[in-house]
């Protein structure tokens, strides 16, 4: 018996889009053993209303495309979930699902794949890695997907930066999203995207405040997705004028992610007194990134 630990993920970050990733100090859990036969899943938390455990389950799928991998079939298994990711929020709960049982079914099998490996078939269940790539690895990763490969880049996040999550009581499917965007985009607003996502890169990766000021803006997605996100827009000014470098859509919402300086001791309680009065059904969690990714227990 043995237990996987695999941390929620903030993708896109404004200008990244489906590209750019950070594993946060948010996390679920999963606990692997051998039964006699067959394959269970039990949910030991509230999300059992929203995840199913047949083999729709992107736990079952991970572990049965490992275990495909290598020419067996999963049986004898139990795996029991508990998740602190809340569901279809924007959070990576989706690709801390199949991380987990990436992991865990390698574990079971003695570890024959290596990590990228384990990523090309994460990144072929969830259809693009800016999720699974820093579930699996931790930091700030940047990937794509190459025929049979997955190309990423992955640094450690400073421990001076924090992340404010605004969470809200509505949830907003990635499917329903992706919707919401357009086929076409013009030469400038793809151009505007490259600058700042590449400047973002170097922000994240060496703390530079100054930098972090100007990085978060985005003009390929965010528009279509805010009128779907209540308050979206009000949430990102506000954090900005209590001292945020910026905010964004987590992956596809609707939470709203801001990052701040850890040395900004007024932010939390600022923002859980604008909660108290105009966001009430929104909470605020902060989290640091996680730069270790997924582990065994």
């Amino acid at each position: 018996m043995f237990k996987v630990r695999v941390p929620a993920s903030t993708a896109n970050l404004g200008p990244g889009f489906d590209c750019m990733g950070i594993a946060l100090s948010m996390y679920n859990t999963a606990e692997f053993e051998k039964i006699d036969s067959g394959f269970e899943i039990k949910i030991l938390d509230n999300s059992s209303a929203y995840v199913p455990t047949d083999k729709t389950n992107l736990v079952y799928r991970a572990v049965d495309a490992v275990y495909s991998k290598v020419g067996k079939k999963p049986d004898g298994i139990r795996v029991s979930i508990y998740s602190d990711i809340p569901v279809t929020r924007g959070l990576g709960s989706s690709s801390s699902g199949i991380v987990m049982g990436l992991v865990g079914a390698n574990r079971l099998l003695d570890n024959p794949l290596s990590v990228e490996e384990l990523l090309f078939l994460g990144c072929e269940i969830e259809r693009h890695p800016d999720n699974v790539t820093p579930a699996l690895l931790g930091g700030f990763t940047v990937s794509f997907m190459e025929r049979e490969r997955v190309i990423y880049s992955r640094s450690e996040i400073s421990s001076d930066l924090r992340f404010a999550a605004l969470i809200p009581d509505f949830y907003l499917q990635t499917r329903r999203s992706r919707g919401f965007l357009p086929r076409v985009v013009t030469l400038r607003n793809a151009c505007y995207n490259v600058a700042h996502a590449s400047m973002l890169s170097i922000a994240l990766t060496t703390a530079n405040e100054k930098l972090l000021y100007s990085c978060f803006r985005d003009k390929l997605h965010q528009r279509y997705r805010f009128p779907y996100i209540k308050s979206g827009e009000y949430i990102i000014r506000s954090a900005r004028r209590f001292g945020a470098y910026g905010g964004y859509i987590s992956g596809a919402g609707p939470t709203i992610m801001s990052v701040v300086s850890k040395d900004n001791k007024e932010f939390e309680y600022n923002m859980n007194e604008l909660i108290k009065t105009n966001l009430k059904n929104w909470r605020l969690v902060m989290l640091d990134a996680d730069n270790t990714g997924a582990v065994i227990l």
